[in-house]
């Protein structure tokens, strides 16, 4: 197996110093995809034109997700960032501040980080 493919495991201090990447690349094809959000918006969906603003519109979302991943992070959904640390994800979401939350493996709903910290004492949490 090639050890490339092999998901990043991180601390939670590797997570928030990349951070400021990670919301820098958002905040970028945000901004680049807004104007086709926009487009889109107001093409109906039998416009010729539709199925044109609709792929740069995913292509601009692939961009996003594919610099996400190239930094080892997962994009969960549109400006959701995943940190994997191996019993579950922390998770960031454009616009917030910090990385706040946590996600076991075994679930769904996102939890607040520091109370999962709090409850767990986890290793990646030092």
């Amino acid at each position: 197996m090639d050890i490339s493919s092999q998901p990043k495991l991180f601390t939670l201090s590797e997570a928030e110093c990349l951070l400021p990447l990670i919301k820098k690349i958002t905040i970028t094809q945000r901004e680049a995809l807004e104007p086709w959000k926009i487009k889109l918006d107001r093409t109906l969906s039998n416009d010729p034109r539709r199925p044109v603003i609709e792929r740069e519109y995913e292509r601009l979302v692939l961009v996003w997700r594919g610099k996400i991943s190239r930094v080892g992070a997962r994009a969960a959904g549109l400006w959701v960032v995943e940190f994997d640390v191996g019993d579950g994800v922390l998770s960031w979401r454009y616009p917030e501040l910090r990385i706040a939350h946590f996600t076991p493996e075994s679930a769904t709903i996102r939890r607040k980080l520091s109370e999962y910290i709090e409850e767990n004492d986890p290793d990646w949490a030092l």
